[in-house]
């Protein structure tokens, strides 16, 4: 199997002149140092998904004896055609003509996705293989004291995971967000008398800094004290705040990537005897949502901490938690 590999050259013919072969380097230098930029419009996580993606296309192009790289229209309507009929979701197969598309921009081919071969194939596949998305469960407030209680140990993981739990829980946070916050950095935090604020910077949803800030609560599930007890027995003032910890129960340099965040937060349920399978990341954004609708916060409140931008989305978990209370049928 064959995957081409776009690689610009920046060396001149060997007809150039002198000027043009010193200019041609010092594009070629410029370049090299704008490459860090072009690399951060995805994250490592959109990367990591569009390559495996496309290697799975290639793959398939190589089954069929076509072109992965330039795909006539055709060829890419017929893959997304196999995909639906293996049962893969709308979802997944538009992050696969995402994929292929992607990689021929950045080698510098257009793939029209609006080609009517490409857009028919999207329309019918949208049409007739649509089923109702499968959240994780919400984590409810009873459960989620649950998990705390669990937490009860005062070593170095049962206190990274409870701040960890709590902050993600409480800011409405996505696995990612929270693997990426720092005391010094690109993502810092900043304590004080009142609470906590976070100030997330290129979130999967935006590309500037957003802030959330979290109050002091009276109770076992205030994410602040949490919080500050891990950083005192952590000893941290600077870099990653979530890290690896050692054997030793010492903390690491390395900061926790998303995949471990999922990790914990399985293990920690599993221990407090909560069904794992029900469960994930996304239900403590999930569980912190429909715990406030429940409450009747305002939407515009809630909205400040998810920083949903489509107040639709936002009504999607609210709906679900009152779909039987707020019932026309109850009053029929």
């Amino acid at each position: 199997m064959k995957i081409d590999i776009c690689v610009s050259d920046p060396m001149p013919t060997p007809n150039s002149s002198q000027p043009e072969t010193v200019a041609n380097g010092a594009l070629a230098m410029a370049l090299q140092k704008a490459l860090p930029f072009s690399q951060a419009a995805q994250s490592d996580g959109t990367r990591r998904v569009y390559a495996e993606a496309f290697a799975q296309w290639a793959a398939w192009c190589d089954l069929h004896h076509t072109s992965a790289l330039p795909a006539a229209p055709e060829a890419v309507a017929a893959y997304l055609a196999s995909l639906a009929r293996a049962g893969k979701s709308v979802s997944a197969i538009n992050v696969a003509l995402s994929a292929i598309q992607s990689h021929h921009r950045a080698c510098g081919h257009a793939l029209d996705r609006k080609h009517h071969a490409i857009a028919d194939i999207v329309a019918g596949i949208a049409r007739t293989c649509e089923r109702p998305r499968e959240r994780a469960a919400a984590l409810d407030m009873g459960s989620l004291r649950r998990l705390i209680a669990s937490l009860s140990g005062d070593d170095l993981r049962s206190l990274r995971d409870r701040a960890l739990i709590l902050i993600a829980f409480f800011a409405a946070l996505r696995r990612s967000e929270i693997a990426s916050l720092d005391l010094t950095g690109r993502s810092p935090i900043a304590l004080s008398d009142r609470g906590l604020v976070l100030h997330l910077t290129s979130t999967k949803a935006s590309r500037r800094t957003e802030t959330v800030a979290l109050p002091r609560r009276s109770d076992e599930l205030c994410p602040v004290a949490a919080l500050e007890t891990y950083l005192a027995n952590a000893a941290l003032t600077s870099g990653p705040l979530f890290r690896a910890i050692s054997k030793a129960g010492r903390p690491l340099e390395r900061r926790l990537d998303p995949t471990s965040v999922r990790h914990i937060l399985a293990q920690r349920l599993s221990m407090a005897g909560l069904e794992t399978a029900r469960y994930s990341p996304h239900s403590l954004r999930a569980g912190f949502i429909t715990a406030a609708a429940a409450a009747n916060v305002p939407e515009h409140l809630i909205q400040r901490t998810s920083r949903h931008k489509s107040v639709d989305v936002l009504r999607s978990y609210i709906r679900a938690a009152d779909a039987f209370d707020d019932n026309a049928a109850r009053f029929v």
